[in-house]
């Protein structure tokens, strides 16, 4: 019996919640991240509720594993070509300099999470997980004078991972936004396909400007949450039913909520237990 079915069957005879600390405990011999893999593996099957710093939520036959960690650790432990598309809104380190350059000065931008960029480990092991030609949607501010540098240089990151940069898609929020030099009603999505192999897209009806209105911030778990309308075009665009989509900056796991209601499975990873306790309050 290999580890897989050995926790499979551990499950079912528990007959109720599995904290992954009981998954740990029952088989010591087994790495924890061997152990995390094989519930990956496993989205969709027998996983129904697992506790503390792994959370599950199951719809129908498709579920999402929202884990807290670090992004680059967590990827690190998944198979690769596992993953069918990434969608996912990194935490700029450098929004903060729009303030100082007097870009903004509006509260709402002072966002108390960790910054990191999108790091060349991290590209090169989102392109190994990645399936040949699959989708990755990354989210990307306004075009400016300041961000322009930051969004190109971001792209020349992925395009030394392999990633090939293949067009910007456009959200608009309906709702003009901040700014002095046009107040800004859209974000950017920077379309990459895991190599020159691009898939075939799933929904051919979905154009390169998705309009959907912003989330009110009084209504935001995250102040960087996405509406589910967007993201769920973005997965119908990437992915069939069943198949796996990956967010490495989950935030608020709308990525997550967007795919079970759609019938995909979810892998979200989110470094705050704080973020993660008001996205689940």
């Amino acid at each position: 019996m290999n580890l897989a079915e050995a926790i499979r069957q551990f499950i079912r005879a528990k007959n109720g919640p599995v904290h992954v600390q009981d998954l740990y405990a029952e088989f010591p011999e087994a790495h924890e991240h061997s152990i995390r893999g094989r519930i990956y593996e496993n989205l969709g099957k027998d996983f129904k509720r697992i506790g503390r710093g792994l959370y599950v939520s199951v719809h129908g036959e498709a579920s999402c594993i929202v884990v807290q960690g670090d992004a680059l650790e967590e990827v690190r432990k998944l198979d690769s070509e596992s993953v069918d598309a990434l969608i996912t809104d990194p935490p700029y380190d450098w929004i903060d300099r729009f303030r100082e350059k007097a870009t903004t000065s509006y509260k709402r931008m002072t966002c108390k999470f960790d910054r990191q960029d999108i790091s060349r480990d991290l590209g090169l092991e989102l392109y190994r997980v990645l399936k040949e030609g699959a989708h990755a949607f990354v989210f990307a501010p306004a075009e400016t004078g300041t961000t322009k540098p930051h969004i190109d240089r971001m792209i020349g990151v992925l395009e030394k991972c392999g990633f090939v940069f293949r067009k910007r898609f456009i959200w608009d929020k309906v709702s003009p936004g901040l700014g002095y030099s046009g107040r800004a009603r859209y974000e950017g999505i920077l379309f990459l396909t895991r190599g020159r192999a691009k898939r075939r897209p799933l929904d051919l009806g979905i154009s390169d400007v998705i309009q959907d209105r912003m989330i009110p911030p009084k209504k935001r778990t995250h102040p960087c949450e996405k509406p589910l309308g967007l993201l769920s075009q973005l997965l119908r665009f990437s992915t069939a039913a069943g198949e796996l989509v990956l967010d490495c900056y989950a935030g608020s796991c709308n990525v997550g909520r967007a795919a079970i209601a759609l019938g995909r499975n979810a892998l979200c990873i989110e470094k705050s237990a704080e973020i993660l306790e008001r996205a689940f309050a």
